[in-house]
């Protein structure tokens, strides 16, 4: 009844604003547009451009593709996208609008590419939103390439972005690795025609980056790695060794981890058990559980919205012990919550109601803009854990 996730339309609109000079072009209701693109600003603190064949009462009884064809050639003319992404939502979807047959119809009048989406927010969820715009992608763009003459890597299924992804960037460039595409986080749609270029790809979403993973492999013969993601200490280490071993790259990492050990054993020292509720999706949840118990605290519950086909694997290698909840709706996380008892919670801006009916501070790990990944990411979030037990036990 008080769903914890949302709709595939939102998941494509979403992965397609990762894009630069992309725009995605829901045909439905104005509302659709508003709804998604408010709340994606809010969460990332930037415009997003999301169109909209603003659909009436009357197109939704009579049809209204030449409306989306309009609107498709008006966006080309005025924005100069290099990418159109046309979504059908719930209206369309029902009424069986044909959106690949418009889009087809008008491509060579365009000068940007156009992929479609059948998103209909009853279809599935937002992970099935992202995986689908993925595979429309590398389906309809990427082609052949020769392999760069420099040690690179893709970042499959990575849609936030910030300071986390530029530490990561930066850090594999000083190892001498460069991310070649980011899908779909800032890349370009050069990016993404010339995917195949890559000597690896690593995937950053257990729900959405297997498929698109498994298709470049079997279509480029690209090998793929899927965890775990730079979170904590632990984490961070196995990801970078992961890395440069299959480059075969010499790198002093172990000098580099050296840097935090001081750190990592203080806060380890002050943060020892520590109960912590996890509410995230399932490949952060993953890392955000096995950081928290390097550090010795207590991973009182983990929940994640969904989960991939490896995503209870990883959790159980992990060798947390806790409450796990997937895709429980909110009461029944609440009153999980209740019952565990955690000092504090990992999540998003969601459970900023949870927090403060507990009294357990929240520190948001999802979508705010301070740095998570990496040693350096794990030493902040260390920090401000720490900071917030302190401050809820002065008060």
């Amino acid at each position: 009844m008080e769903p914890v996730s949302t709709c595939k339309l939102f998941g494509a609109v979403r992965a397609v604003s990762g894009i630069r000079n992309a725009i995605p072009l829901i045909h439905g209701p104005r509302g659709c547009a508003y709804h998604i693109g408010y709340l994606l600003k809010a969460r990332g603190g930037k415009r997003i451009r999301v169109l909209s064949t603003e659909l009436t009462e009357s197109d939704v009884v009579f049809g209204a593709t030449d409306k989306l064809k309009k609107v498709i050639i008006d966006a080309d003319r005025t924005l100069k996208p290099e990418l159109i992404a046309v979504m059908s939502s719930c209206a369309t979807s029902i009424i069986g609008e044909d959106i690949g047959r418009a889009a087809e119809e008008v491509k060579g009048e365009l000068d940007s590419k156009i992929i479609t989406i059948s998103a209909g927010g009853f279809e599935s969820n937002q992970g099935e939103g992202y995986l689908e715009v993925m595979m429309a992608l590398l389906e309809s763009i990427a082609g052949d390439a020769k392999p760069s003459d420099e040690p690179s890597i893709n970042i499959i299924g990575e849609f936030r972005g910030g300071p986390d992804l530029k530490h990561i960037v930066d850090t594999l460039g000083r190892m001498g690795v460069s991310v070649n595409c980011v899908l779909t986080s800032g890349s370009t749609v050069g990016d993404i025609e010339g995917i195949a270029s890559a000597h690896l790809n690593y995937s950053f979403c257990d729900v959405s980056g297997i498929g698109p993973c498994r298709f470049l492999e079997e279509k480029f013969g690209m090998p793929f790695i899927h965890h775990p993601i730079p979170l904590g200490f632990s984490n961070t280490l196995r990801f970078y060794e992961e890395i440069l071993d299959h480059l075969s790259i010499d790198y002093p990492l172990q000098d580099e981890i050296g840097e935090y050990a001081e750190e990592s054993d203080r806060l380890r020292s002050e943060l020892e058990g520590v109960r912590v509720g996890i509410v995230s999706g399932p490949t952060r949840a993953v890392a955000l559980a096995g950081f928290v118990s390097e550090l010795g605290m207590k991973p009182a519950v983990v929940a994640m919205d969904m989960i991939g086909e490896y995503t209870l694997e990883n959790l159980s290698g992990t060798g947390v012990r806790s409450e796990v909840l997937v895709g429980a709706d909110l009461s029944e996380l609440e009153d999980t919550l209740i019952r565990n008892e955690p000092e504090v919670i990992l999540g998003g801006v969601a459970e900023t109601g949870f927090s403060e009916s507990l009294g357990a501070p929240l520190i948001d790990v999802m979508h705010g803009s301070a740095l998570t990944a990496g040693f350096r990411g794990a030493c902040v979030t260390g920090g401000r854990i720490l900071e917030a037990v302190k401050s809820r036990m002065c008060y």
